[in-house]
C-alpha cells in the first residue's frame, strides 16, 4: 500500500510539473517579439468588404445628401422648423465626414501592420468608416417637415 500511494504521489507530482512546464512555455511564447506566427492571415478581409460596401454606399450618400437641401423648396430657408433645419446641418456634415473621412478610415485599416495585435483596430477603422454614408442616407430618408 505504501508502495501504491509513493506510486501515486510521484504521478501526481509529474503530471503537476509537466503542467507548469506547458503554462511556462506559453508564457514564454507570448513574452517573445512577434514573428512570422505572430502574421495575421485575415488581415485583409475587414478592410476588402468594408471598401466594396463603401464603393456602393458612397454614391447614394452623396446623391441623397445633395439633393437634402432641396426639402426647403417648400418652406422657403427662412420658415422651416429648427427640427428640418438642424437635421440638414447634421447631414451636411456627416455628408464632408463621408467624403473626406470615410477614404482616410479605410486607407489607414488597410495600411495598419498585418499583425494579430492590430486585428481589432483594423477591424474597428474598416467598419467605423462606413458610419458617416450610412447616417446621411438614414437622416435623409427620415428628414422632419
Amino acid at each position: 500500500m505504501n508502495d501504491q500511494g509513493t506510486r501515486e504521489d510521484v504521478e501526481l507530482r509529474q503530471a503537476w510539473a509537466d503542467a507548469n512546464a506547458a503554462d511556462a512555455a506559453e508564457q514564454t511564447r507570448e513574452a517573445r517579439p512577434g514573428g512570422p506566427a505572430d502574421r495575421d492571415d485575415d488581415a485583409s478581409s475587414a478592410p476588402f468588404w468594408a471598401t466594396v460596401l463603401a464603393v456602393l454606399v458612397i454614391p447614394v450618400a452623396v446623391l441623397f445628401g445633395s439633393l437634402a437641401p432641396m426639402a426647403t423648396d417648400s418652406c422657403g430657408p427662412d420658415n422651416c422648423s429648427g427640427a428640418l433645419d438642424g437635421t440638414l446641418a447634421v447631414v451636411k456634415y456627416s455628408l464632408f465626414t463621408t467624403v473626406i473621412g470615410t477614404p482616410v478610415l479605410l486607407l489607414a485599416s488597410w495600411l495598419l501592420p498585418r499583425r494579430i495585435r492590430y486585428a481589432k483596430a483594423r477591424k474597428h477603422l474598416a467598419w467605423c468608416a462606413l458610419l458617416p454614408p450610412v447616417i446621411v442616407i438614414l437622416l435623409v430618408l427620415g428628414l422632419p417637415e
